[in-house]
């Protein structure tokens, strides 16, 4: 019987001793120690690193490939699309954050704002100039349509189809859009006419989003034979305006 005791107690103790070593492999030799960000932009290192601090000394291995980094990550921070991570042996990760992409710059009287496609307020810029690469910029929008992280929902609605022909027409053109009239009521709004802005300068009179596909393959064809006349000319006719709002024609102002 004592043999027996002995046995089972010399086993527990030996147990206890590879469960021990176990854990201090987990623990200390694969526990996270070290994570190494990339790929932000709009969300800050401080933001990324105050959400994953509590996974500090957690299995390194296990945490990389189940994917719980990512779903913190992405669902607290609206910026961010998904997240890529990649396990460093012994205690690493390298996090690649990739964020949402910026479709558009909204201008209001005071402040400017990127914004993602599903209605994510990306940056805000106060004052400051929408440096991004042809980001196509809404300008003079009331106040009335920003919230702290997200759009007004109905006049998101309205720009998805308008945003999506324009760039389809001039998809690397900096371009300034502007909706005249532009007003809320509880269930929808509405505009009375848009305005698209050329070179920061040049007004081009679209009127209401009807027919607005062919507007602008209109004002593509006309823009196109401009350029041809120019270069085999040599001279560039200064332009006050264009008109798309007779449908079919492009009626140019020109200035003298």
């Amino acid at each position: 019987m004592r043999k027996w005791r002995a046995l089972i107690i010399a086993s527990f103790l030996f147990l206890g001793m590879i469960g021990g070593g176990a854990w201090g492999i987990y623990r200390y030799t694969l526990g996270l120690k070290t994570i190494a960000i990339e790929g932000n932009y709009y969300v800050t290192q401080e933001e990324i690193r105050t959400l994953v601090t509590p996974f500090q000394g957690r299995n390194a291995l296990l945490l990389s490939v189940s994917g719980r980094l990512r779903t913190r990550l992405t669902g607290a921070l609206p910026k961010v699309a998904t997240v890529i991570t990649d396990y460093k042996w012994p205690r690493a990760i390298k996090l690649t954050v990739i964020e949402k992409k910026p479709w558009i710059g909204l201008v209001s009287n005071d402040h400017s704002v990127v914004l993602a496609e599903d209605g994510t307020v990306l940056d805000r810029r106060g004052m400051q100039p929408l440096d991004e690469t042809k980001l196509l910029i809404v300008r003079n929008v009331p106040e009335i349509f920003f919230t702290k992280t997200t759009i007004n929902p109905y006049l998101l609605n309205n720009l998805r189809p308008i945003v999506s022909v324009i760039r389809d027409y001039f998809p690397d053109q900096s371009l300034q859009l502007e909706l005249k009239g532009l007003v809320l009521s509880p269930a929808s709004c509405a505009f009375d006419e848009m305005i698209l802005i050329k070179d920061d300068t040049v007004p081009v009179y679209v009127g209401s989003e009807a027919k607005l596909a062919t507007k602008l393959d209109a004002l593509r064809q006309f823009l196109w034979y401009a350029q041809v006349q120019r270069s085999a000319s040599g001279e560039i006719p200064s332009v006050q305006y264009i008109d798309l709002r007779v449908l079919g024609k492009v009626i140019v102002n020109y200035g003298t």
